[in-house]
């Protein structure tokens, strides 16, 4: 008998209610990582004694009737399913079908969709029967323990919570108190890692919650307040997830890695003194505030191999309506240009119809592109999304900056097509746009691009 079940969805309802033969022939994995999230919640119940299991529908060969036959058995009080936006009819398609056949079972939903507008998420889909906004972890004892009266939880909406409960988010305060995750519960040769990492095995790691800037396009799940784990911490998980699980690589998932220098250089230097860089390869996302050699070589000695640029646009006027604090494309070609020097393969990500954009400045962004191409590996150039819980997405409900949705069709929120144009620019247009952005950019052979790397730091040096 369980106590919990926790489900991860596919990113289609059709992939999760029919599991399709090309899934069965093909041994199908729509996930490239485990998922962090779940695994945290895994290792709570196990420190409280709650009989909890995972299943990821990402990876896993679940049906519908396998799996109403599997809670048939084990019998758990509470199913929970988190879910991005795009994952949100998934979830929710799957939970009715459980509440169908099992009408007592408790139902709630976690994740970012869910935190950025729970009332709203429990309206749609009935057979959820709460939400979860914010973290979990921390609550999730009380949940278990009080499943039938849970309006009075702080972070857990249900359909008594006025506007006002629903604006509350549930923190943790020291992340330092919450287990290891329990990695123990997924099948991890499932997974084949978010990077180029060349390993038999990758995981995901956190060092820090939270972000502390005001992007426009950006929900920020975790609130701006940053908490910081400490440096122990990480490094005593860093060397659990090689000892006891056979990982090769790590994918640091912070939304801003190498905000705090200090804090950094620290968690660098541990990992090169442990002998950890040795062991590892890491992968992370930063910013282009990060301006100094020294940190991006420390970084390079440690592990680092590869490391994703969030740059959004190009333009001055927009940077600045962005809410990032970056203040010029100076500012993007010096930390590429750092990171490249000191033999870190970068990435990195503009966002066409920011708020503002128009064919001008959707062209800046292709010609800087363009210019920094010799020292990335890969550019990426997705169409603005009005994600739940964002400012973009009220000024398009709004129509400030002659933004507008055309669509609350969930399942179209993905990062690459687009569901949102402007006065200025048609969604056509964006397109248009972003193929000859794509067709300007093509990508790259990695070892090709290591090998000109490697060479031209030899001449340079």
């Amino acid at each position: 008998m369980l106590d919990m079940l926790l489900i991860n969805t596919q990113y289609d309802p059709r992939g999760t209610v029919q599991f399709t033969e090309q899934q069965k022939e093909q041994d199908l994995v729509t996930d490239d990582t485990p998922h962090l999230g779940l695994a945290y919640m895994l290792a709570v119940a196990q420190k409280h004694n709650i009989k909890a299991q995972v299943i990821n529908y990402t990876t896993e060969k679940w049906t519908v009737e396998s799996l109403l036959d599997h809670i048939d058995r084990e019998r758990p009080l509470m199913v929970g399913f988190t879910a991005f936006t795009v994952q949100i009819k998934s979830a929710a398609a799957l939970a009715s079908l459980i509440k169908d056949r099992f009408p007592s079972t408790i139902i709630g939903v976690g994740g970012s969709h869910a935190t950025g507008m729970p009332l709203q998420t429990l309206e749609e889909f009935p057979a959820f029967d709460f939400a979860v906004r914010g973290e979990c972890e921390e609550i999730l004892p009380d949940i278990m323990k009080n499943l039938h009266s849970l309006d009075q939880l702080e972070g857990v909406i249900t359909r008594n919570s006025t506007p006002e409960d629903a604006a509350k988010q549930a923190r943790i305060e020291s992340l330092d108190d919450l287990p290891f995750p329990a990695w123990e519960g997924f099948d991890l040769t499932k997974f084949v890692g978010a990077g180029p990492h060349r390993t038999a095995r990758e995981l995901p790691m956190s060092t820090s919650r939270g972000c502390p800037y005001n992007c426009h396009f950006c929900a920020r799940t975790f609130g701006r307040l940053r908490l910081y784990r400490s440096v122990d911490s990480v490094i005593e998980e860093m060397w659990r997830n090689v000892i006891d699980f056979g990982a090769e690589a790590i994918y640091f998932i912070d939304e801003t890695f190498v905000a705090h220098k200090k804090y950094s250089e620290q968690l660098f230097l541990r990992m090169i003194k442990e002998g950890l860089h040795k062991k590892l390869k890491w992968t992370c996302s930063t910013t282009v505030h990060l301006n100094d050699f020294d940190i991006y070589k420390l970084m390079r000695e440690a592990g680092c191999y590869y490391m994703f640029f969030g740059f959004e646009t190009a333009n001055e006027e927009m940077l600045r309506r962005v809410g990032k604090g970056v203040k010029n494309q100076e500012q993007i070609k010096t930390a590429v240009g750092l990171a490249y020097d000191a033999g870190i393969v970068t990435v990195g990500s503009y966002i066409f119809n920011l708020a503002g954009e128009t064919e001008d400045t959707a062209q800046d962004i292709i010609d800087l592109a363009v210019e920094m191409r010799p020292k990335l590996y890969s550019q990426t150039f997705p169409i603005a999304v009005p994600f739940p819980g964002t400012q973009i997405r009220t000024w398009a409900e709004n129509n400030e900056y002659g933004l507008k949705i055309l669509s609350n069709d969930w399942d179209l929120y993905g990062k690459q097509d687009g569901i949102m144009e402007s006065d200025a620019l048609s969604l056509g247009k964006l397109k248009e746009i972003q193929a000859r952005a794509y067709e300007a950019i093509p990508k790259k052979n990695l070892a090709e691009f290591e090998t000109t790397m490697w060479d031209a730091q030899k001449v340079t040096n």
